[in-house]
């Protein structure tokens, strides 16, 4: 594509910006917010935890999430092994959003 007039672009960016206004003006900073944590993060970290622990645990059945705050976040996770009702492993584990976003175990406690 060819610019038919060069200094078109420069003239339309004055105008939009309203001439010498917009040199006068401090741009504002945009900060990036970090992003909010999800179930799935929380138990996906629970799960390594558990496995991290307990290496010839059967497979998950059931694994379910519950955010207690937002920022940090700090999640509920509970996790059932597979196995009869009355041998399986259950566990809960508290998964919380350290200072640097990383998620932490910071409580793990075998239920049966």
């Amino acid at each position: 594509m060819r610019l038919i007039i060069p200094g078109l672009i420069a003239i339309v960016g004055l105008a939009a910006c309203q001439g010498a206004r917009c040199a006068e003006t401090t741009p504002t900073l945009l900060t990036a917010r970090k992003p909010v944590i999800t179930t799935n993060q929380a138990e996906e970290v629970a799960l390594n935890e558990v496995y991290a622990r307990h290496p010839t645990r059967a497979l998950v059945d059931i694994v379910t999430a519950t955010r207690r705050s937002v920022r940090p976040g700090v999640f509920d996770v509970h996790v059932e092994m597979t196995g009869s009702p009355e041998a399986r492993a259950i566990y809960d584990v508290v998964i919380s959003e350290g200072a640097d976003g990383e998620l932490v175990v910071s409580g793990f406690t075998k239920v049966q």
